[in-house]
């Protein structure tokens, strides 16, 4: 419940800042009629089984991913160590560049992707607390 209000206490949205968001998500085709300009910053919240495609985008025809659909927004993984590795390991160059790249035969593009990644889990069933020193 937390990590869902963040974006409310996040600045509002920049006039480029929505037009930009507002651009990914018509790429992917996930803008509504009903909300033509993105005005407040996103949240995505993918399962745990999403695939590493998934995440950063691709297909045939390569469209953004959950990553850049959370561009300025917020990006909360659940259950974070129930994620695949290779799913988490394809977040790396995206989040130090700010960018993700994704090439395939018929083009290869960039989508912006700089987001705030907050994470959780249920703590350790084997009951060590680790400490802090």
């Amino acid at each position: 419940m937390l990590s869902r209000r963040i974006p409310s206490i996040l600045p509002d949205l920049s006039f480029e800042e929505a037009l930009e968001t507002t651009k990914i998500h018509s790429i992917a085709g996930v803008l509504t009629k009903q909300t033509p300009l993105i005005t407040t910053r996103p949240f995505r919240a993918p399962h745990h089984t999403i695939s590493p495609s998934s995440l950063v985008g691709g297909g045939r025809i390569p469209k953004p991913g959950e990553i850049s659909l959370a561009h300025n927004g917020v990006l909360f993984l659940d259950e974070l160590p129930e994620f695949n590795k290779s799913t988490l390991e394809v977040m790396r160059a995206p989040i130090e560049d700010g960018i993700v790249s994704i090439s395939r035969v018929n083009a290869s593009l960039t989508y912006p992707c700089n987001f705030m990644l907050v994470a959780s889990m249920n703590p350790c069933p084997c009951r060590f607390l680790w400490i802090a020193r």
